[in-house]
């Protein structure tokens, strides 16, 4: 025997207003403490890269990094600092149109803190690893290039790191927002996508290993997935 359809039988509606997080000052506070804190390790004064005469490029790595020891291009580089502001400011834009402003600021701060974190742990890394990049061999490096602290700290990719939390962290926050959007494949892939060729980049650029790019993947996208999770209420 059927019965009558009730009003609360119906499917609920799109969550298209409000943010899928709950922010807690003493947590958000931490995090973004703890963010700053590993950061400010890139402002203390480390010595250039050195490699005495004759040059010779580090024996014991991976063979997928050897192919690239020697690798500069200023115009790469160019190319990868400005694929990495596209990257980081893009979500921003897009949250806000997708959002109109509703949730807009949780959002943007479970973003902050997960580019925050990766950047303190890149950091962090780089200053205890001390690896020299690729360029540091170069036959037409530039005294500049030696002189900049990141030609001794190679080890992660920063800019890597920083593209892969940011699109990492909006695309479960779009598809949070819009579960059943068709564009929410669309967010992942591109925004994977701009990361990934903002790593490449800095590998042709001279200035990162194939591997740096891996573990500043990893490390980025890792705390992509983390900040979000933190916040959700489940």
């Amino acid at each position: 025997m059927s019965r009558d359809a009730r009003a609360d039988d119906a499917p609920s509606p799109p969550n298209n207003g409000g943010s899928p997080y709950r922010l807690r000052l003493a947590y958000d506070f931490s995090f973004l403490a703890l963010g700053a804190a590993g950061s400010l390790t890139a402002l203390i004064g480390y010595p250039p890269a050195v490699c005495p005469n004759p040059c010779v490029p580090p024996q014991k790595q991976l063979g997928i990094d050897d192919h690239f020891v020697g690798t500069r291009s200023g115009g790469a580089m160019t190319a990868a600092n400005v694929l990495l502001g596209v990257t980081l400011a893009a979500p921003v834009v897009l949250d806000a149109v997708d959002s109109r402003f509703h949730g807009f600021v949780e959002d943007v701060v479970v973003m902050g803190e997960s580019l925050a974190l990766a950047t303190a742990l890149t950091q962090v890394v780089k200053s205890a690893t001390r690896r020299n990049a690729p360029l540091v061999y170069a036959s037409n490096v530039r005294q500049s290039d030696l002189d900049n602290q990141d030609a001794a700290r190679s080890f992660p990719s920063g800019h890597t790191a920083a593209t892969f939390a940011v699109a990492t962290s909006y695309a479960i926050t779009f598809w949070k927002r819009n579960p059943h959007s068709p564009w929410r494949w669309v967010v992942l892939g591109v925004g994977q996508g701009l990361a990934l060729t903002t790593g490449i980049l800095t590998v042709a650029a001279g200035w990162h290993y194939p591997t740096d790019v891996a573990a500043g993947a990893l490390t980025g996208g890792a705390m992509g997935v983390l900040m979000p999770f933190l916040h959700t209420d489940w």
